[in-house]
């Protein structure tokens, strides 16, 4: 139902303003609304739930356990026509990161799912997330994505990891960007400026349980942030604990 949307007027409508804070635009509401009538059968059948969504906020399904929706992770590559855009969804048992129990997220143009099961592991296409390793020669990091938003400020905290790039993306999914990071294609994920955790709960539980390491830029721990829709971090992630402590080295930071 997006992608025949994706880059055209109908598509990019403002159509209000999301629980988030961003503007909603008709893709984004069209997402949300086919992600809310399968949930809505969930609780038919007898799930119960309570719903935090990026549109509509918080939504009472008779239960405990969270489950949280981006229904368009990557909306201005949705409504530009880049083919770069997911929808996803995280169960927890409480609303931090730590208690995050399932993440699932799907690339909304090729079709390609990750999953993973706190424990349990992680799953690209129904199939164990094995990923070699990206390379690293302990001075240059082969791919750095870069979520920052336009100016100064924000690029300049992450300048010398920058500097040590070979390559630098910024794509703008969130969650694809760190399913990328979990098998092995981005190196390293660099987000200098704060942004929403909610949109990290499910693809920082397939990045961990493919064994990959995060922290925020101070090489905190991140098990304790909240993943509601009003909490906000840093990030620094990569599959390789050599790699992120590398990270970390150039930020002048350490592990806490």
């Amino acid at each position: 139902m997006i992608s025949p949307l994706a880059g055209t007027t109908r598509g990019r409508e403002v159509v209000g303003s999301g629980a988030g804070g961003d503007q909603t635009i008709y893709l984004d509401q069209l997402a949300e609304q086919v992600v809310v009538e399968h949930l809505e059968k969930a609780y038919r059948s007898g799930l119960r739930f309570q719903l935090i969504s990026e549109e509509l906020g918080e939504r009472d399904f008779g239960g405990d356990a969270l489950v949280l929706a981006d229904p368009l992770d990557g909306s201005v590559n949705a409504k530009m026509g880049l083919p770069y855009y997911a929808v996803v969804l995280a169960a927890t048992q409480g609303d931090r990161f730590q208690d995050v129990r399932l993440g699932y997220v799907q690339n909304l143009v090729t079709g390609a799912e990750f999953h993973a099961v706190s424990g349990g592991g992680a799953f690209r296409d129904g199939h164990p997330l094995q990923p070699d390793p990206p390379p690293f020669d302990g001075r240059t990091i082969p791919v750095v994505q870069l979520d920052a938003p336009t100016g100064v400020d924000p690029r300049e905290g992450a300048a010398r990891i920058l500097a040590r790039a070979e390559k630098v993306r910024q794509l703008g999914s969130a969650a694809l960007n760190l399913c990328h990071a979990a098998a092995g294609g981005i190196a390293l994920q660099v987000t200098p400026a704060p942004v929403r955790a909610f949109d990290l709960a499910a693809p920082l539980l397939i990045l961990r349980e493919a064994g990959g390491v995060a922290t925020d830029f101070a090489g905190r721990p991140l098990e304790g942030v909240s993943v509601r829709l009003d909490s906000r971090t840093t990030l620094l992630a990569s599959l390789t604990p050599a790699i992120h402590g590398f990270g970390l080295e150039l930020l002048g930071a350490r592990v806490a």
